[in-house]
């Protein structure tokens, strides 16, 4: 599936979580070329692309608020988990 440029269900699920876990707030912030394993830049910043076009109006949309939008969508349980880290207790300690 790789070699022919192929993208699984599951594929979508780890580029989200990347996105997620980089937490970065402007796609140029993203090193695309080592997102994910076997996934060249051309191919996640192409499936990027087709997965943005999705979002009513994604120019309207900062990349944050596309990352987070798409992520509820295609993997809510990791949209759920971004959510309760994001309000954790604060502890000075961590």
């Amino acid at each position: 599936m790789i070699t022919k440029g192929i993208w699984a269900n599951v594929d979508d699920y780890r580029l989200l979580e990347e996105l997620l876990k980089l937490d970065a707030a402007c796609i140029d912030d993203v090193d695309w070329d080592n997102l994910l394993d076997n996934r060249d830049e051309e191919a996640c910043r192409k499936r990027w692309n087709q997965m943005v076009l999705h979002i009513g109006s994604p120019k309207s949309k900062t990349f944050a608020e596309q990352v987070e939008i798409l992520s509820q969508r295609y993997c809510p349980d990791l949209a759920e988990d971004r959510e309760d880290f994001d309000n954790r207790p604060y502890d000075p300690e961590d």
